[in-house]
């Protein structure tokens, strides 16, 4: 394990995971890792944005073996691995998730609107405080990561499977917020916002469309 290399997000080079340890921002506690093809895209993305933002590194992993490793060691150093794509960031304190357990319920006639019109496409539409400036997500659950979906159907296309996909949303964002007023103002309009959004959430996890031509059309109707 001390023979290990992977790409930190924030010196730009390969660590071990000795040095991500002993380089970690004061009251970190995670050794935070996520997982794509590129690595520039990674750094990209909202919740890897969130936490170098907050001053933590993230190792970058793009080869198929390399998210074998936290599940084979658990632990390093005694810190655990968090996949940044799919685990709890454990960033928010206790007032703030409680304040965002009551926005929730809040907006639940909202979410219940955007996980109706995306029946099918997601088994869980929620509000999420891990997206930064982005205004929206795709992200697994729990079990299994895009990547790992994409290897097993490579590997084995038979027995391969689509994990299911969960749509995060950032409530202070002014995409999700026109959303929210188009929802009383203009069913129709709302619905294609939604529709929208999952689009731009499947791109930036790196999905493949099923129907290029209906992303392409909905934007054309949108911008007239």
């Amino acid at each position: 394990q001390e023979l290990l290399l992977f790409l930190s997000a924030k010196e730009g080079k390969n660590v071990s995971l000795k040095e991500y340890v002993e380089a970690m921002a004061e009251g970190q506690e995670k050794i935070y890792y996520a997982s794509g093809e590129n690595a520039d895209r990674l750094k990209k993305l909202p919740q890897v944005e969130t936490l170098m933002n907050k001053g933590y590194d993230v190792l970058l992993f793009t080869e198929d073996v390399d998210e074998f490793i936290p599940q084979t060691l658990n632990t390093y150093m005694e810190k655990g691995f968090c996949n940044a794509l799919s685990e709890d960031l454990g960033l928010q304190t206790e007032e703030e998730k409680e304040e965002a357990k009551k926005k929730a319920e809040l907006l639940k006639g909202f979410l219940d609107f955007v996980s109706e019109k995306l029946s099918g496409s997601v088994k869980e539409v929620r509000l999420s405080r891990n997206l930064g400036s982005h205004p929206v997500a795709l992200v697994p659950e729990e079990g299994m990561s895009f990547e790992m979906e994409k290897y097993m159907k490579r590997a084995n296309p038979e027995f391969a499977f689509n994990v299911g996909r969960i749509l995060e949303l950032n409530a202070d964002h002014e995409a999700v917020k026109a959303m929210e007023r188009a929802m009383t103002e203009d069913t129709l309009k709302a619905k294609d916002y939604a529709q929208l959004l999952m689009y731009q959430a499947q791109l930036m996890a790196e999905l493949p469309l099923e129907d290029p031509y209906a992303y392409t059309e909905l934007v054309c109707r949108l911008m007239v």
